[in-house]
């Protein structure tokens, strides 16, 4: 009973395939994240101040997750290390994060609504059928069906219960899947269009099926400017997960307060200094560390370039890219 009402979360065996999942620390901190992830949208009282967190949002810091990740001695986990080992999952598009290290981090799972999923592997009327075909014996049939021994029943019962059911167990079962497939295609299909309808300016395939993740064209334009900068640091750097990366881009403008400019001013000036050009790599790391970067920016000589009349950029204009950031402008 007590299982039943703290909940559960599904654990695909496919995380063994995963490289850093050897590492028992990272494995264990991905289930915690998940354990702790919200289910469904509320409102979320941490350190004095409310959250309103989503589907698969959690607000922790890296010291919490720590005290959760202790040695066998029971030493836990640095701060410092955790924030290592988010890199990773941030790095494989699993993890995006947002807010301040030590009031408050909102750590959003990417694609939460699949790892929440849960398939059945029994069809609910499988036992009904056996009950139906012989209910002299729809009991102790049902008994073994449901993991009980076939060898209570005689011996001809038996047999044929495993001759003729065991088939029509895996007819129903792929059946079953394939019913279960189309009604949450049809289910995924009526929540985009949903999406669609509120936000007409999300970018052609630039969102999530539910829409919990999208970006306009602008987003999308700048996010891959951003990551034409960052290959001239690392020109071996894979393509990044456009619709994250644009959605990270919309959050800043709508939650922080950034225009595009202000967003791609900021990753280029990290993109030329020595030591951020390395750590400044995605617009979640710049986001992550905006206030570190202007600072530093400041206290280097550098200001922020002041933005055209209500954050607007033309962005058909390539000055923004060009023109505004040439070093003259300095």
């Amino acid at each position: 009973m007590e299982n039943q009402k703290t909940g559960f979360i599904p654990l695909y065996r496919s995380v063994l395939k995963k490289p850093w999942a050897k590492d028992v620390f990272l494995r264990t901190l991905w289930e915690n994240l998940l354990l702790g992830a919200a289910r469904q949208p509320y409102t979320a009282n941490f350190k004095g101040r409310q959250w309103p967190l989503q589907t698969g949002q959690l607000v922790t810091t890296s010291a919490d997750l720590g005290l959760k990740l202790c040695d066998r001695d029971g030493k836990p986990c640095s701060r410092h290390a955790v924030d290592r080992m988010l890199d990773i999952f941030e790095r494989e598009g699993m993890i995006s994060r947002s807010g301040e290290k030590r009031k408050g981090t909102v750590i959003t799972i990417t694609n939460y609504e699949q790892y929440a999923q849960k398939v059945s592997d029994l069809p609910a009327q499988f036992p009904a059928h056996i009950a139906e075909h012989n209910p002299a014996h729809d009991k102790a049939i049902c008994g073994a069906a449901c993991g009980g021994n076939a060898a209570h029943l005689p011996a001809n019962k038996a047999a044929h219960f495993t001759e003729n059911h065991e088939q029509q167990c895996n007819n129903n079962n792929i059946n079953n899947k394939i019913s279960s497939s189309r009604n949450s295609e049809e289910s995924r299909n009526e929540i985009t269009q949903k999406f669609l309808s509120r936000h007409p300016e999300a970018a052609d395939g630039i969102y999530t099926p539910a829409g919990k993740s999208w970006g306009t064209a602008d987003d999308l334009k700048a996010a891959r400017w951003i990551h034409s900068l960052r290959l001239t640091v690392n020109s071996s750097l894979s393509e990044p997960k456009w619709v994250e990366w644009a959605n990270t881009i919309r959050l800043m403008r709508v939650q922080d307060n950034r225009t595009h400019f202000e967003i791609c001013d900021l990753f280029k000036w990290a993109n030329k200094d020595d030591f951020w050009k390395d750590n400044i790599l995605s617009p979640s790391s710049l986001r992550r560390k905006w206030d570190d970067l202007t600072t530093k920016r400041l206290r280097s000589g550098g200001q922020a370039t002041k933005t055209t009349a209500k954050g607007k950029i033309d962005f058909n204009n390539t000055d923004w890219i060009n023109g505004v950031f040439d070093e003259k402008s300095f």
